[in-house]
């Protein structure tokens, strides 16, 4: 028989460097799809095309809300992350975004880490299918 966890993963901690560690979780597609309800926005254009009305159905994304949907779903907390001047740095939407965007090597580190867990995932899903 096989099983199938149909709850959003709490996430797997990742230790950084130098201390402070990171809790992240892939995106599902059920989370993707939510993210999708809210930053994209779909309306109907018409245009002539050969003298012939067209209908076109358009998408408009308001990238900055998907980044900010996206990195909030997937960075679910961490502890011991400090600023400069050794304050420490909250676990909030905005601190996500803003510690993202101004820090290329926590950047890099999250990305590195969503690699890693993707790959775990993929081998895991290939496994259970071999042992089916």
């Amino acid at each position: 028989m096989t099983t199938f966890d149909l709850e959003d993963s709490p996430g797997v901690w990742f230790d950084l460097e130098g201390g402070g560690r990171v809790q992240i979780r892939t995106m599902t597609a059920g989370a993707m799809k939510a993210i999708r309800k809210v930053a994209v926005k779909k309306h109907v254009e018409y245009k002539r095309i050969e003298g012939k009305a067209e209908r076109f159905e358009v998408e408009d994304v308001n990238e900055d809300l998907h980044s900010e949907l996206f990195w909030d779903h997937v960075l679910v907390g961490w502890e011991n992350l400090c600023d400069a001047k050794g304050n420490a740095i909250p676990c909030t939407t905005g601190a996500k975004i803003l510690l993202l965007s101004k820090s290329v090597k926590f950047a890099a580190f999250v990305g590195e880490c969503l690699k890693t867990l993707n790959e775990s995932e993929a081998q895991e899903a290939e496994a259970n299918a071999k042992n089916s």
